[in-house]
């Protein structure tokens, strides 16, 4: 076993390299339940990450002068080991620091909190290797450049692995816990090629953590939400874009993703029917009233969520081809929604881009409340889409935000400078946080009111023209600016009203769903 000890030591700098960059991007994945995937949680991440690092490689080459050994050094990656299997169970952390601290705030407390002291556990690998290696002054040079360079190596792998491999097969708590074998293993090897059989029941530690119960997803539990109404947890599931949750809450299934609903379908699909979505100012349906008869019209929705949209639609006769970035949602919205159309997963804004087709309708229902695709809104992203449609096709977007705020102001001051008419609609009176239905197109938007039959309102008083009349916004903000793919700041521009959002999709399904 001693003759394994110098090569073990290049196989710990390649094996130190790859749990750093998973543990980065698990780390993002298990904060984006409680903050979102957005650029706030990113950098709070890579930030805690450099800083741990810092101070590891510090402590690492101050204690390897001392203390040159190598069990010492093996003996602490077995440690971070234990504290890297321990990170899913913190979430009760990261629901402490979201409601003290805020987005941002809490973000950062909870990466600090969580992932700080197993980095900077790791981040002393190098530096103690390289001194390990350096038994004289000669040959110093080569002998760290081979550890960084073979640790960085190991940081490509171990991103690619993470984020092609691991999280889209295993999830994020089984993630972290293979990761975390993968680390106590290093050391345990090391430490036995070292003291020899002395350090064998050492090899028992990754085998203890390979065999760690996950935290439980809480499938098939039940809580009372804050309104009152019955929640069950129908399915939990990880991909590569987030944590999938499905909740039956009333009548209703939800599709819930990094803790914000993304849509809402009735639990008995074949009760949907014409202007019902009006009815609850789900205001998407306005777009099929925009022309005289949409049926044999074609339809591109760009973010499927559960499938929603697309049922609404062909309730109207309208053929519609769904787009979603995410191949787990169009599994998730076929095998829980009842979704059963045609769907492709892509990139919203590459599938406009490289579309031969020309639509009808197109709706872009991508911005949910938190992470928010920029290149989607963007002057390039809102030209790619008018090329998708027919010269009289209407834009359909649903747009999360204040009705008053800098970032709706932007949004529609960049659909204006791609689009001759723009129509925006919110869902409630008030200007806080809330659903806004935006049309565009190249002529003038208008409703036929082909919804007073669907609503039995024919004889009496028409609710959606008086809603339409009463709910239309037209912001004119002197700070709005026109978006573009330089320059997008949107995530800035919304981030309090990222955080209000949150706060209220915790009041409509409890932090039960969320956590």
């Amino acid at each position: 076993m001693r003759r394994l000890a110098t090569p073990w030591l290049l196989v710990t700098a390649a094996s130190c390299g790859a749990v750093v960059m998973a543990l980065e991007l698990l780390g993002a994945r298990l904060l984006s339940v409680a903050y979102g995937g957005s650029l706030d949680v990113w950098a709070a991440v890579i930030a805690v990450t450099l800083l741990s690092l810092a101070i590891g490689y510090f402590v690492g080459g101050w204690l390897s002068d001392r203390r040159p050994r190598p069990a010492l050094l093996y003996g602490v990656l077995i440690v971070a080991g234990v504290l890297v299997v321990l990170c899913p169970y913190t979430r009760p952390i990261l629901k402490a620091c979201a409601g003290a601290l805020g987005m941002r705030g809490g973000a950062l407390a909870s990466s600090a909190i969580v992932f700080s002291l197993p980095l900077a556990l790791l981040g002393m690998a190098s530096p103690f290797i390289i001194r390990l290696l350096c038994h004289e002054a000669r040959g110093v040079g080569i002998r760290a450049g081979g550890v960084y360079a073979l640790s960085t190596l190991g940081s490509v792998a171990g991103t690619l692995l993470t984020g092609l491999w691991l999280i889209p097969e295993f999830g994020t708590s089984t993630g972290f816990r293979l990761v975390a074998v993968l680390t106590a293993a290093t050391g345990a090897i090391g430490l036995a090629s070292t003291l020899g059989w002395r350090a064998a029941v050492t090899l028992a530690v990754p085998v203890v953590l390979a065999f760690l119960p996950c935290p439980e997803s809480g499938v098939g539990r039940t809580y009372t939400a804050p309104d009152g109404e019955r929640v069950e947890v129908v399915a939990v599931r990880d991909s590569a874009h987030g944590r999938i949750v499905i909740l039956d809450k009333g009548d209703y299934r939800l599709l819930v993703v990094n803790g914000i609903v993304q849509t809402g379908i009735p639990r008995d699909l074949a009760r949907l029917s014409k202007g019902e979505c009006l009815r609850i100012g789900y205001y998407q349906e306005l777009l099929p009233y925009t022309v005289a008869d949409p049926r044999g019209r074609k339809a591109l929705l760009v973010g499927l969520a559960g499938g929603m949209t697309a049922a609404m639609l062909e309730l109207h006769d309208i053929e519609v081809d769904c787009v979603d970035i995410d191949p787990e949602i169009i599994e998730v919205a076929r095998e829980h929604f009842r979704f059963t159309g045609h769907a492709v997963a892509a990139d919203g804004r590459l599938f406009l881009e490289q579309c031969a087709t020309r639509y009808d309708f197109c709706i872009l229902d991508t911005y949910s409340g938190d992470a928010f695709p920029f290149h989607l809104a963007t002057r390039q992203g809102f030209e790619a889409a008018k090329r998708a449609l027919k010269p009289d096709g209407v834009l359909a977007i649903n747009y999360i935000g204040a009705p008053n705020g800098q970032a709706f102001a932007c949004v529609v001051a960049t659909l204006k400078a791609v689009f001759p008419h723009v129509f925006a609609l919110r869902k409630d009176d008030g200007d806080d946080v809330q659903t806004i239905t935006v049309f565009a197109s190249g002529r003038e938007i208008q409703f036929n009111k082909g919804w007073l039959d669907s609503l039995g309102s024919a004889g009496g008083p028409d609710l959606i023209s008086q809603a339409i009349q009463r709910l239309a916004v037209a912001p004119s903000r002197p700070d709005a600016f026109v978006l573009t793919d330089d320059y997008c700041p949107m995530d800035f521009l919304r981030a309090d009203e990222a955080l209000r959002w949150r706060a209220l999709t915790a009041r409509t399904i409890g932090k039960q769903g969320i956590f």
